[in-house]
């Protein structure tokens, strides 16, 4: 980071995506306990994952959550920086290059970001209003990882950005940190049998507009409300500065594993994340939600209180049918599948979700067909 610029501790929880994108699910219950700011426990401040989409308004709200009063900076100009962290999803959540471990690279220029556009003025990003609140949107022209940076202006004229390149006049501060996952199109995805019984596989006909020869497909497979039961605290150690890093993050989870199946493709280019991080927390955002359940779901997990869930990935064409397997051990009821395409060359992105029904598996007659579930959502 530049001496030019200063981190809130607390910026991890004000600025929050606030429209839902045409792929989104319920986030579980998730806390944070950033200890440099000694907030204890407090809600994490997001209540849904969601998938954007290019063309589409992504609106931003920065405003007090427990843990992070904001009427303090009330009348404090404002700026922010939209920051295309990657063609594919893979920079989303706490992992490595992330915005929230990408700060110093991003101000020094040293990052690999594909694009960094700055809004102010012009853009409708002004001063942060009387009750602390600053609303703004951004309008995405592609796909990819997407990170956000509020920034107030403590003096000079603040951020500036030119080829990409961010410079400072005068002294800022980063005051809120947010991403977002931006795809180019939704994905079709239509269950291939009306009843499904558990312990059976779950095949998905999935279509997509990827024109790609070869695409990696990621199903996830679960059961959302059981997930909303299911609570996860990040705790953050040490200073949040320039030198911020995922060593500084651990997760305690309220459940004792995952009994599910994981199935990956080795010439799948989409893992969920490589993080150790990512891999221990459901918590991190949908990619870490996946890389959760690839990395630690088992036939043989066992413990008093375990998460029902499969992932698989593969690569195949840009069409395509998945199967995802279940558990006989598994409870009925109305899972959750989120489907999350990345063409091999191109990195554009589509996905959509849906629900599909176990019953017993020895009955499978009270199983819904899943072609349902994509009237609800625009893929």
């Amino acid at each position: 980071m530049t001496e030019n610029v200063d981190v809130w501790e607390r910026s991890l929880l004000p600025l929050r995506t606030s429209s839902t994108g045409p792929t989104a699910i319920a986030a579980p219950e998730t806390y944070i306990n950033i200890e440099s700011a000694q907030t204890g426990d407090v809600p994490l401040n997001r209540d849904e994952y969601t998938i954007h989409e290019t063309g589409e308004s992504v609106d931003l709200t920065f405003e007090s959550t427990t843990g992070a009063g904001t009427t303090g900076l009330a009348g404090d100009e404002a700026q922010l920086l939209a920051v295309r962290l990657s063609e594919g999803p893979e920079s989303a959540g706490f992992s490595e290059g992330s915005v929230r471990t990408d700060l110093a690279s991003i101000f020094t220029n040293d990052s690999n970001a594909n694009s960094v556009e700055l809004l102010d003025d012009a853009e409708g990003v002004d001063s942060i209003d009387d009750n602390g609140v600053l609303e703004t949107s951004y309008t995405p022209d592609s796909g990819g990882a997407y990170g956000f940076i509020l920034v107030t202006v403590d003096d000079g004229q603040g951020l500036s950005v030119s080829d990409n390149n961010v410079s400072t006049d005068g002294n800022v501060t980063v005051v809120g940190v947010e991403q977002t996952i931006v795809q180019e199109s939704p994905s079709t995805v239509e269950t291939t049998a009306d009843d499904v019984a558990a312990g059976d596989n779950v095949s998905l006909d999935i279509e997509t507009e990827l024109e790609d020869d070869a695409v990696t497909h990621a199903v996830l497979l679960f059961d959302e409300d059981e997930l909303q039961q299911r609570t996860s605290t990040v705790r953050v150690t040490g200073d949040i500065d320039e030198n911020f890093s995922e060593d500084q993050v651990t997760v305690e989870n309220s459940f004792d594993g995952v009994n599910g199946v994981s199935s990956m493709d080795d010439d799948a280019t989409f893992s969920g994340g490589d993080s150790t991080t990512v891999g221990a927390m459901p918590s991190a955002g949908l990619i870490g939600l996946f890389g959760f359940v690839l990395s630690e779901a088992s036939p043989d997990s066992t413990g008093d209180d375990m998460m029902q869930a499969s992932a698989t990935t593969v690569s195949d064409a840009a069409d395509t049918t998945v199967d995802v397997e279940t558990l006989d051990s598994w409870s009925n009821g109305t899972y959750t599948y989120v489907h999350v395409a990345v063409g091999e060359d191109s990195n554009e992105i589509s996905s959509t979700t849906g629900t599909v029904t176990l019953s017993d598996s020895d009955d499978g007659s009270d199983s819904n067909d899943g072609n349902d579930d994509s009237d609800d959502n625009d893929g």
